[in-house]
């Protein structure tokens, strides 16, 4: 008998659909109700909290929203709203549906990636029968997989930050695993201009070419945060949050 690669589980902030062989994340909200990520999400909590109520958060990838579904959650009651991306079409999918069991319409999912400029790249194949880590899935520049119209899993469309002239910017989240430093790139003069918290995953692309990314923006302050994420800070916004325990780097 065939088993489905997708389910649905509970949590504390709502329903997830994941795939059953995504290493560490259906074991972790099997048994604990809970993400796998939840020391990160208590430091990005703290941050959100200090947020307006009006404010703009974008997910440059989004996986299987665990970011976004708890932070759609925690800022269900106001008028926040979260711009997610995620490349991988079954993943989008799945979140889509997340979303609508949730009922979290405080979130507007894309089924793209996030780049310097506009254009397209290249996924590849991915069997999501099989046990891997799909958070680890990385984007190329070399498209050699035809287009092939309106049904193509693996050439994506790849936007800018910068491109979606967004009225503000409170917090971006980004773990697009090695395509960091493009998303930074295409999302400077909106980073300029709105001077958000960004939440970083640096393991991949390493540390001191995210902060050259943003050489050109000034006065922010950089911090380890743990392994492999690091904060990006408005250095006029840290007096709101605990800077105790991170690594100014």
């Amino acid at each position: 008998m065939s088993v489905d690669n997708f389910l649905v589980l509970d949590s504390v902030y709502g329903k997830f659909i994941v795939p059953r062989t995504c290493l560490f994340q259906a074991e972790a909200l099997v048994k604990t109700g809970r993400t796998h990520i939840e020391d990160e999400l208590r430091n990005i909590f703290a941050i959100v909290e200090t947020l307006p109520t009006d404010a703009i958060i974008v997910d440059g990838g989004t996986n299987a929203g665990f970011f976004t579904i708890p932070v759609a959650y925690v800022t269900r009651h106001f008028d926040t709203r979260i711009i997610a991306f995620e490349p991988q079409r079954q993943l989008f999918q799945a979140v889509g549906g997340s979303l609508a069991l949730n009922g979290y319409r405080n979130v507007f999912l894309h089924n793209c990636g996030l780049g310097s400029e506009p254009g397209i790249a290249e996924l590849p194949a991915i069997d999501y029968s099989v046990f891997q880590d799909f958070g680890t899935v990385q984007l190329s520049d070399d498209t050699t997989v035809e287009e092939d119209g309106w049904m193509n899993d693996r050439v994506v469309d790849i936007t800018s930050i910068d491109a979606m002239e967004l009225p503000r910017l409170d917090f971006f989240k980004l773990d697009v695993e090695g395509y960091e430093v493009p998303a930074l790139t295409g999302a400077l003069a909106t980073i300029r201009q709105h001077r958000p918290w960004i939440w970083v995953e640096y393991f991949i692309t390493g540390v001191d070419p995210i902060k050259q990314s943003l050489a050109t923006v000034d006065d922010y302050a950089f911090f380890i945060v743990d392994y492999q994420n690091m904060l990006c800070a408005p250095r006029e916004k840290l007096v709101k949050i605990a800077t105790v325990g991170l690594k100014e780097v």
